[in-house]
């Protein structure tokens, strides 16, 4: 049992997620404390860059300070035989004082895009201020502490891995950067920026291009922080993670700050839209009470140990085509792909329908991870791509997913000419089999072999009062084998599935239910079987009760209660 299955064993120095305190105790306190880890947990290190600075040019990993002796660190990990982990921040840290930045380094505070200056109370409700990292003085510090701890690391042949991360906070339906930022430091660096990129003056001559232009200069100031790591640290390096810290947004901030808090039901709302965004999470910040009840349930279940071992690379993913194992493994029936596709899933009214009809059964994928163990993970998934945010590569890559079996769906509003013209070249070529329907907007049906191409002329969908008809005909013509589920949009569900055991034969998989209540009423659910699943049993039930119906399961659940419910999958006639 972790920390957060039971918020009386909270310890400030372990809050959350694995990772450890190491600069907010003694060094002698730290083998004690690294041993009430689970033996099989790696432990993580964030990694406080600014209180190693012992001036503006030295740096200090045990010299001077024990606090700072980071070899002690790394003698009594590998004493107890722990695997650990260095998490260097890429953008400022809400879990630091200063967000992680050097006293003499901290010049200019951090102001979102409405100018309000950046502030986050930790998990013993201290308020840290943030700095912006675009202030000159970060990146000569930062640079200084990772050529230093590069060092250290090599002097000492410290093999360990090292991610970076890039941290948000979640606000107004969107995860913002910490490192996004309107100081005087960033409009200061802008203007040099212009400069260097137009020898004569620049007049930007509207607000989009002013956006655009910022939104450039972020990102390449942002670049210099993640080259400099990965050059300086050399084969240690892993590569970035992007974690959303909660309870970390302005609005978090005045929330928790006052008697009331937050409550449970918005802190699910923001946990299961990182879950279905496939953003992993930190509850860093969160304090004892804040993590009692039914969200430190919903954290342990959805974000634990296993996944965590998977986010980082440390056990594969589960593939399908090497056959389920006896875990469950999450469990979802499309992936929607693009960075910036998000607007126009809401606008064809997809978003809606998956949220009545397949809520947390689908997620939406930033990027596009194609190497071979992910394609064979989630080979079973339906998968859409928005042909305004594809390129030649990436078209090249859903063609071939097509050509593996996979089933595909493409809008190909936005698609360049160029990608057209290669499509239509591709379905000549291949001799595929195109049946064209016109229903609602245009349809082409491409069939090779197992694997479905479904084209549509998407804008014709936008605001259009048929759009969730013509979605429930496409997840028809997929013919989706899945229970059905109606309940109060403020009840949370969470779908999974395993291979069956030897007793369990007469079943293709178990699939398991999750659903949560965090909220202060009674709520019922209602689940449909249909002729392809058997209800099993319930597991684990808090504050909730099943009973089986003809047509399925009826559940109660009572505020702040969670249940488990496994079905057997039977073979589709």
């Amino acid at each position: 049992m972790t920390y957060l299955e039971n918020s009386k064993t909270f310890d400030p120095l372990r809050p959350g997620e694995q990772w450890f305190y190491y600069w907010k105790t003694s060094a002698v306190l730290w083998e004690s404390q690294i041993l009430q880890f689970p033996k099989d947990e790696i432990v993580f290190l964030p990694l406080y860059w600014g209180l190693h600075a012992e001036s503006v040019t030295n740096w200090d990993f045990g010299q001077t300070l024990p606090e700072r002796d980071l070899l002690r660190l790394h003698e009594i990990l590998t004493q107890h035989g722990r695997k650990y982990c260095w998490i260097i921040p890429l953008s400022p840290a809400p879990f630091f004082p200063n967000g992680g930045i050097s006293a003499s380094a901290a010049r200019s505070l951090s102001l979102d895009k409405n100018g309000v200056q950046l502030a986050v109370l930790d998990h013993e409700m201290n308020l840290n201020k943030i700095f912006s990292f675009f202030e000159p003085k970060v990146f000569g510090a930062y640079a200084g502490f990772l050529k230093e701890f590069g060092h250290f690391l090599r002097k000492n042949k410290i093999k360990s891995p090292v991610w970076g991360s890039e941290l948000f906070y979640y606000q107004d339906g969107k995860n913002h950067s910490f490192f996004d930022d309107q100081s005087l430091a960033f409009e200061q660096g802008f203007s040099r920026f212009l400069k260097a990129l137009h020898s004569e003056n620049l007049e930007i001559s509207d607000a989009k291009s002013e956006k655009h232009l910022k939104q450039k200069y972020t990102d390449e100031v942002k670049k210099l922080f993640t080259t400099t790591a990965e050059e300086t640290l050399g084969s240690t390096w892993m590569g970035v993670q992007k974690i959303v810290i909660l309870g970390a947004s302005p609005k978090d901030t005045i929330l928790r700050s006052i008697p009331s808090g937050k409550s449970q039901l918005e802190y699910a709302k923001d946990l299961f839209y990182q879950l279905t965004n496939s953003f992993f999470i930190s509850s860093a910040l969160l304090t004892a009470e804040e993590k009692k009840d039914l969200l430190s349930s919903m954290i342990v279940e959805n974000f634990g140990h296993k996944e965590i071992q998977q986010k980082y690379n440390l056990e594969p993913p589960q593939s399908y085509n090497q056959g389920l194992s006896q875990d469950f493994v999450p469990y979802s029936v499309i992936d929607l792909f693009g960075s910036t596709s998000r607007g126009s899933f809401t606008s064809t009214k997809l978003l809606s329908y998956l949220h009545s009809n397949l809520k947390s059964l689908y997620t939406l994928q930033a990027e596009f991870p194609f190497h071979q163990e992910w394609i064979d993970a989630n080979q079973a998934r339906i998968k859409l791509f928005n042909g305004a945010e594809l390129h030649r590569r990436t078209f090249s890559q859903l063609l071939k997913l097509f050509m593996m079996g996979q089933r595909i769906l493409l809008d190909r509003t936005g698609l360049s000419e160029d990608l057209e013209k290669k499509l239509q070249i591709f379905l000549v070529e291949n001799n595929i089999k195109i049946q064209s329907v016109n229903f609602i907007t245009s349809i082409e049906i491409c069939e090779l072999g197992e694997g479905v191409l479904i084209i549509f002329q998407g804008d014709r969908l936008n605001e259009n009062p048929q759009a969730e008809l013509f979605w429930r005909q496409i997840f028809k013509f997929f013919d989706l084998s899945q229970p059905e589920v109606t309940m109060d949009p403020d009840v949370f569900s969470v779908w999974k599935i395993r291979a069956t055991s030897p007793h369990e034969l007469s079943y293709l998989n178990v699939r398991r239910l999750n659903l949560y209540n965090p909220t202060s009423y009674k709520k019922i659910v209602t689940i449909r079987t249909h002729k392809h699943f058997a209800f099993m049993k319930m597991i684990d039930p808090s504050r909730a009760n099943a009973k089986s119906t003809p047509s399925g399961v009826d559940v109660e659940i009572l505020p702040q209660g969670k249940i488990a419910l496994d079905f057997g999958h039977y073979e589709d006639t």
